[in-house]
């Protein structure tokens, strides 16, 4: 692993590599800023699409005879398992910030990626039996759009915990060095670097499937 340590890498001179280690460990952070930015202004006409056609409600098409919210239970059911897998991820990011502790996050990182499928997998099959379709009216379309976009968003979140999983499980048995200093080789982006990035943008979706659960079954 390599380490986050400021004084470790501080002291560092630049060699002839395109970037210093503590660039490199900006890097992950900065474009995470940057999607949860784009991510933001691509969900955002989601919701403001749902409060103007359910105020606008044009010919009574907002929810139409026999469309209605979802089971609520199944509907916390998606949420609750994705909470959860957020939190625990976030509880064990902890255990990236040094060598003795990375095995630790494997099987952590990994059950929280099961626990995100599984709520995606909830969520289709309660998409599939729900009793109507996306053409179904304007409450319909903004339902089952917004749904679809959170679960590819939650499987992706799901592939990138998992990958966080495999690298701590990688790192913790074949430690990767740290280039002297003036070293040409690039140096590789800290997997402490890749967890906070990840921490960031886990809040943001969780909070996104969690505002998108009340809007869409309790207003």
């Amino acid at each position: 692993m390599i380490s986050d340590n400021t004084s470790a890498t501080g002291s560092l001179r630049r060699g002839t590599r395109s970037h210093t280690p503590e660039q490199v460990a900006r890097i992950p952070l900065v474009g995470t800023w940057l999607l949860i930015g784009a991510n933001f202004f691509f969900i955002l006409p989601f919701f403001f699409a749902f409060f103007f056609l359910q105020q606008a409600n044009f010919g009574n098409a907002w929810q139409p005879k026999g469309v209605h919210p979802p089971n609520q239970v199944l509907g916390a059911v998606v949420f609750g398992l994705a909470a959860i897998a957020v939190l625990l991820a976030q509880s064990g990011l902890k255990h990236l910030k040094s060598q003795q502790t990375l095995a630790s996050f494997t099987n952590i990182g990994r059950l929280a990626a099961v626990l995100l499928i599984a709520s995606v997998v909830v969520n289709i099959w309660q998409l599939s039996h729900v009793g109507y379709g996306i053409d179904s009216g304007a409450y319909a379309s903004v339902f089952f759009t917004l749904q679809i976009v959170v679960s590819i968003e939650v499987v992706g979140l799901a592939l990138w915990v998992l990958s966080l999983a495999n690298r701590a499980g990688y790192e913790a048995t074949h430690p990767i060095a740290m280039p002297g200093p003036d070293a040409v080789e690039e140096v590789a982006t800290p997997i402490s670097a890749l967890a906070h990035a990840y921490g960031m943008f886990a809040l943001f979706l969780g909070s996104v499937v969690g505002l998108a659960w009340v809007v869409c079954y309790f207003l």
